[in-house]
C-alpha cells in the first residue's frame, strides 16, 4: 500500500513539474524573441487584476502599453496565451486594411452547424465570414436606415413621454436609456413593439439584461470561449444562456409565423432577414456614397442564393441586441454626463439641433444628418469612452512588420483601443472633452479612431448606432437641459465585470424641462 502510496505521489508530483515546465516555457515566448514584456505569472500570464475584478481587461493591457512607450508593439499574456499588443497607427492601419488578408480572422472557431444561433459576424472566419457578410451589408444601406429611422422616432416619443411622466427634477437616466436602447432594438431588429419604456418589468427588458449579466459561470464561459476556444468547442460551450435563447428563439419564431400567415410586412431588420432568406439577397432601391464604407462586392447585386434557417436569422437579430444594448445606452450615458460637464459644448448642440429642426416640423433622417457637432460630439464620447476597449485580430498568414519582426500564423494580435484614444501622443488633453477634434477639417490618422473597429472588419451596422445615438440625444436635448446632480460620484471609474465601458458610480442628474 504504502508502495502504491508512493508511486502515486511520484507520478502527481511529475506531472505538476511538467505542466509547469511547460507554462514557464511559454512565459518565455517574448523574452526569446526580443519583444519588450511585462513578466507573466505562471498560469495566469497577464490577467491577475483582471480576473480578480479589480481592473478591466482593456485597462490592464493598457497599461502594460503604457510601459512601454517607443516600443511599435509590446507582448502580453492573455494566460497561457502569448498575445502580441500593436501600439503603432501605422502597422494598425496595415492589419486592420491594407494587409488584412493577412489578418481576417477574429480568432474564434465555432461549429455553426451544430450551433446555428451563435451564428453571427463576429465570430464567423474566413470564406463563410465574407459571404454572409457580403449578403448581410446591405441590410444597412442609407435606404435601409431611413425606412427603419420612423420606427426609431416612435422610440424616442415614448422617452420623452415617460421623463414627462417622472415629473422629477433630479433623475439617473441610466434605466430610462436602456429602456430607450431595448425599445430600438425590439422595433428595429425583432420587429416587435418591446413596449419596456411604459413598462420596464416585461419580459423582453428582463431577458435583454440577462444577457450580458456575468457572474462566476459566465466570467468562466467568457473565458473558455475567447482564450480557450478548442475546449469550449469540444464541451459546445456557448457564452450564451440557455433561456434567453429560448426566449429570443420564441421571439422571432412568432413574429415570422405571423408575417407569413398574414403577408404583413413591416420596414425592420426581420422583414429584410426573410427577404434575404427567400430571394438570397437584398433589393437595393439606390446606391448612395455614404454606403461605400460597407464595402458590398459585386455579388451583392446577384441572385445567388444564400440558405439561411430559421434559428440562424434569430441568431443574426440576437446579435443585433448584444452589440447595440449596452455599448449604445452607456455611450449615450457618457455624452449627457459630458454635456452636463461642459454646459458651453450642451448649449452649442442645442442650438445646432434647433436650427436644423426650424425647417421642419418632426425630426428627420435627413435633419438629423446635417447636425454635424452633435456627430462630433459623439464621435469624442466614443473616443474617450469607447465601448470596444480593444480589438481581436489572428494572423491568418505569416506576416513580417517593417523592423523585420515575424508574425506567426495563428498568434493572436490585440489592438487596445482605450490606450490608443487616451495616448497624449495622438490626442493632446485625453482628459479633456473637445468635440473640435472631429471637425470635417481636421486630420486625424485613419487608424487614430477606433470604437467601430476599421478595414473590412469594420462594424456594418456602426451608422445605424451612430443615427439612435445622435437621434436621442437631439431629441433630449431639445427638451430638456442638464446639469450634474452634486450626489454623482466623481471621478469616474470603470465597473471591471462589466464587459463594456459602463462607470461604477451612478451618474444622477438635474433636468430643466426646455419650454
Amino acid at each position: 500500500m504504502m508502495h502504491l502510496t508512493s508511486l502515486l505521489v511520484s507520478i502527481v508530483i511529475s506531472l505538476v513539474t511538467f505542466a509547469v515546465y511547460k507554462v514557464w516555457r511559454k512565459n518565455r515566448y517574448w523574452q526569446e524573441r526580443g519583444v519588450p514584456h511585462r513578466k507573466p505569472w505562471l498560469f495566469l500570464g497577464n490577467t491577475i487584476p483582471a480576473f480578480l475584478a479589480k481592473t478591466t481587461t482593456g485597462e490592464q493591457f493598457a497599461e502594460i502599453c503604457k510601459e512601454f512607450p517607443n516600443s511599435p508593439y509590446v507582448g502580453g499574456y492573455d494566460f497561457m496565451k502569448p498575445l502580441l499588443l500593436i501600439t503603432d497607427l501605422d502597422i494598425i492601419e496595415n492589419i486592420l486594411i491594407k494587409d488584412f488578408i493577412h489578418f481576417v480572422d477574429h480568432g474564434f472557431n465555432v461549429d455553426f452547424k451544430n450551433r446555428p444561433f451563435d451564428s453571427n459576424l463576429f465570430l464567423m472566419s474566413g470564406k463563410h465570414w465574407r459571404a454572409v457578410r457580403n449578403k448581410l451589408s446591405p441590410l444597412f444601406t442609407t435606404g435601409k436606415l431611413r425606412m427603419m429611422f420612423d420606427s426609431m422616432k416612435q422610440c424616442g416619443d415614448q422617452l420623452v413621454e415617460q421623463l414627462e411622466a417622472a415629473n422629477r427634477q433630479e433623475i439617473e437616466m441610466k434605466e430610462y436609456l436602456r429602456c430607450f436602447a431595448v425599445d430600438v432594438i425590439g422595433s428595429c431588429a425583432f420587429g416587435i413593439d418591446a413596449g419596456t419604456l411604459a413598462n420596464p418589468n416585461n419580459e423582453f427588458y428582463k431577458m435583454a439584461k440577462k444577457t450580458f449579466k456575468m457572474d462566476l459561470w459566465q466570467i468562466i464561459k467568457l473565458i473558455l470561449v475567447v482564450t480557450f476556444t478548442p475546449i469550449a468547442r469540444f464541451f459546445n460551450i456557448s457564452f450564451n444562456k440557455r433561456d434567453v435563447k429560448k426566449y429570443f428563439c420564441n421571439v422571432i419564431d412568432e413574429t415570422l409565423k405571423y408575417r407569413r400567415e398574414t403577408e404583413f410586412r413591416r420596414n425592420d431588420f426581420v422583414q429584410m432577414m426573410m427577404q434575404l432568406q427567400s430571394k438570397g439577397y437584398v433589393e437595393i432601391q439606390t446606391k448612395d456614397p455614404a454606403d461605400d464604407y460597407l464595402g458590398m462586392e459585386q455579388s451583392t447585386y446577384t441572385t445567388w442564393k444564400y440558405e439561411m434557417s430559421d434559428e440562424e436569422m434569430t441568431g443574426h437579430a440576437f446579435t443585433f441586441l448584444t452589440a447595440g444594448f449596452d455599448s449604445l445606452y452607456l455611450t449615450m450615458l457618457h455624452a449627457l454626463y459630458e454635456f452636463a460637464k461642459n454646459p458651453e459644448i450642451q448649449e452649442k448642440a442645442r442650438q445646432e439641433i434647433l436650427i436644423e429642426m426650424k425647417s421642419t416640423e418632426t425630426m428627420t433622417y435627413q435633419t438629423l444628418k446635417e447636425m454635424t457637432y452633435l456627430e462630433q460630439c459623439v464621435k469624442e464620447t466614443l473616443r474617450k469612452y469607447s465601448p470596444s476597449q480593444f480589438l481581436m485580430r489572428a494572423c491568418t498568414k505569416d506576416y513580417i512588420l517593417p523592423d523585420g519582426f515575424k508574425i506567426q500564423r495563428g498568434q493572436k494580435i490585440m489592438i487596445p483601443v482605450i490606450y490608443l484614444h487616451g495616448n497624449p501622443n495622438i490626442y493632446p488633453e485625453p482628459e479633456r472633452f473637445q468635440p473640435e477634434r472631429f471637425d470635417p477639417d481636421s486630420s486625424l490618422h485613419s487608424c487614430a479612431f477606433l470604437p467601430f473597429g476599421n478595414g473590412p472588419r469594420i462594424c456594418i451596422a456602426m451608422r445605424f448606432a451612430m443615427l439612435e445615438i445622435k437621434y436621442c440625444l437631439a431629441k433630449l436635448l431639445m427638451n430638456y437641459r442638464f446639469q450634474i446632480n452634486n450626489k454623482t460620484k466623481e471621478p469616474l471609474t470603470l465597473n471591471p465585470k462589466s464587459l463594456f465601458t459602463e462607470p461604477n458610480e451612478n451618474i444622477i442628474f438635474n433636468i430643466t424641462k426646455i419650454e
